[in-house]
């Protein structure tokens, strides 16, 4: 007898305004963003282009009531970026409600199973 499991998963998404905020994509930017302190280095560390990086930050920072991307000028130490509090903020909530999904979703499987067998 062919037995199949059965799962169910989910991605996690933030609109505002209609519009995408926060997503998979958004999060893995800002975390190696505030890891590498450039968008070049997150860019190329993700590997995507410096241009669609920028694209999704300057988006997203549009979108936010608050900067979440904050820009630091060249100097004698060269320019970069980090993330602000309120950034690093976000970021914790979406793992945080993405923790709780994979939570109730595991939970769901095995009810799930139970409705095809």
């Amino acid at each position: 007898m062919y037995h199949q499991v059965f799962n169910i998963s989910a991605e996690l998404s933030f609109y505002r305004e209609g519009e995408l905020f926060l997503g998979s994509m958004q999060i893995r930017l800002l975390k190696q963003v505030a890891i590498d302190g450039s968008i070049h280095a997150a860019a190329k560390n993700l590997k995507m282009s410096y241009q669609h990086a920028w694209h999704i930050l300057d988006k997203l920072n549009h979108l936010s009531p608050v900067p979440i991307i904050i820009r630091q000028k060249g100097g004698k130490d060269g320019g970069g970026c980090k993330i602000s509090p309120y950034g690093m903020k976000l970021i914790r909530t979406y793992e945080k409600k993405v923790a709780d999904i994979i939570q109730f979703l595991a939970q769901s499987d095995s009810e799930l199973e139970s409705c095809f067998f």
